[in-house]
């Protein structure tokens, strides 16, 4: 009988909703929640020994305690494949199922299986880590997709507690992660190549063998006609934060963001503030925080009556965007924005790093 734990949030684990999303990790022996359903799923093949949970903002905001936490319930459980989620597009869920399974697989070694929908920011992460024992099935957009969702996932999971061989993304339909491996081929790269580019001519279908990411074409927004009247904010990029680093951001591959108060700052001192990132050498900004975050400029300006109705916005929004998956950095982007149009925020100085 396949050993199986499975991993859900505080939701689908039947917890309850946003009031318990501060809740740590917990244990349950057997199935609550969605693990009803995969141990449905399952029948005979499996059992989920027990299901393991936690709150949303908890695994985001005391990530290290809950990595530990959730490490220390999967060991004592010994279980032979871990299934986690499915997510589907809740981004805060996603990111934890892709990280968590990632630190289960360096540690314990195991294999694993998560569900999320495309979109979902965590997929951007469970890509970024390139691990062949991870892997990530296409869901719905909402939990109506559940059944299906589980259907598909419970199978794959006794494959991989079997120690099944798994084949390409394309094949087996699970979400590619940008590993390659070498195969025999009865044809040239040159002879495929020449195929490719005679379809491709001919208007013919056909599939590359080194797929490139597509980026987002955003089309840039009109220039103010009057800055001085215009309710301007200020985003930085370049990890500038209170000293000490209050809120935990890595260095790198950062998955939230936060806004610090300036409203009665004139200038960022030396010593009260730092930066934290690690694509530059940070020392001559910690200097001179104004590097990162031109407080001292934009006090002039404001001060001239060139921006801002005579007042900036009372705070700044910063993540250090080294290493960013482009997923999460377009639900990062998207969480900011409907923060400023909610404060009626209509230009955004954006300061490069």
């Amino acid at each position: 009988m396949i050993r199986i734990v499975h991993i859900l949030n505080q939701f689908f684990a039947g917890i309850g909703g946003e009031d318990k999303a501060d809740i740590p990790v917990g244990v349950s022996e057997g199935t609550i929640g969605a693990a009803r359903g995969l141990q449905t799923q399952l029948g005979e093949r499996g059992q989920v020994v027990a299901t393991v949970y936690f709150g949303d903002n908890y695994f985001h905001e005391h990530k290290d305690d809950a990595l530990a936490a959730l490490l220390a319930a999967v060991e004592k459980q010994k279980p032979d494949v871990v299934v986690a989620g499915p997510a589907f597009n809740a981004g805060r869920y996603g990111l934890a199922c892709a990280e968590i399974c990632q630190m289960l697989s360096e540690k314990l070694g195991l294999r694993c299986v998560t569900g999320m929908e495309p979109e979902n920011p965590g997929v951007g992460v469970y890509r970024d880590y390139h691990n062949d024992k991870v892997f990530l099935l296409p869901t719905a957009e909402t939990a109506s997709g559940m059944a299906r969702a589980l259907t598909a996932m419970a199978p794959f999971a006794c494959r991989l507690a079997n120690g099944e061989e798994i084949g390409p993304a394309a094949d087996e339909g699970y979400l590619p992660r940008g590993i390659r491996r070498l195969v025999r081929t009865d044809k040239s790269g040159a002879d495929r190549a020449i195929e490719m580019l005679l379809a491709k001519i001919d208007g013919k279908p056909f599939t590359t063998e080194i797929p490139m990411e597509v980026w987002d074409q955003v089309e840039p927004a009109a220039p103010l006609a009057d800055s001085a009247n215009a309710n301007l904010a200020v985003i930085c990029t370049g990890g500038v934060v209170p000293w000490g680093n209050p809120d935990g951001f890595k260095t790198y591959r950062n998955t939230f963001w936060r806004k610090y108060n300036f409203a009665e700052v004139q200038s960022l001192e030396a010593g009260k503030w730092e930066a934290v990132h690690g694509g530059y050498n940070v020392a001559f900004m910690n200097q001179n925080p104004h590097y990162g975050m031109p407080l001292d400029a934009l006090r002039s300006l404001e001060a001239d009556g060139r921006i801002g109705r005579g007042k900036l916005y009372p705070a700044y929004y910063v993540i250090p965007g080294n290493q960013g998956s482009p997923a999460v950095m377009r639900r990062v982007g998207q969480e900011i924005a409907a923060d400023l149009k909610k404060d009626g925020v209509e230009a955004v100085l954006l300061v490069a790093t």
